[in-house]
């Protein structure tokens, strides 16, 4: 089940980032060329999708701990003293992702029914990204601190 849901999310990236490329393109095309047709939601929807695939991939990569690691540090300190560090390092992201999402939920109520500028559309749609982002992440960080904690427990 596991491969399943890392190969739909890779899947997923894949095609925000695609869809961010050719949407930039098609912009620079309308842009550049004489067709009187203008197209001036490229660059919000591209904003958009890049928001959407950022927080989507910080979330990936904090499920396979890529985050907030030193590969030499990790090399030289071993054993009890680099789970202390990788325990540190996951409390103080712990309460970082926490203030942010605290954060997110306000400002998604500050925006709640405000339409973005240009295209009208709600701009909460903006903010879920962050606020999905960040819940990723945080519950991520819970899953690999509690694993860490039970590591350092079973060399005690």
């Amino acid at each position: 089940m596991g491969e399943i849901a890392d190969k739909a999310e890779r899947a997923a990236l894949i095609v925000l980032i695609t869809m961010i490329a050719v949407i930039v393109f098609l912009g620079i095309v309308v842009r550049y060329t004489p067709i009187t047709v203008r197209i001036i939601w490229t660059a919000e929807l591209a904003r958009l999708f890049l928001l959407w695939a950022a927080f989507w991939a910080a979330g990936s990569i904090e499920r396979v701990s890529g985050h907030f690691r030193i590969d030499i540090f990790e090399e030289l300190v071993k054993g009890k003293p680099l789970l202390l560090v990788q325990v540190f390092i996951k409390l103080v992201l712990l309460v970082t992702m926490g203030i942010v999402i605290w954060w997110t939920i306000a400002y998604c109520e500050l925006v709640w029914g405000v339409p973005t500028l240009i295209l009208g559309w709600p701009e909460i749609i903006r903010a879920v990204p962050f606020l999905l982002g960040s819940l990723l992440i945080f519950t991520y960080c819970l899953i690999a601190f509690i694993r860490i904690l039970r590591r350092l427990f079973e060399q005690c």
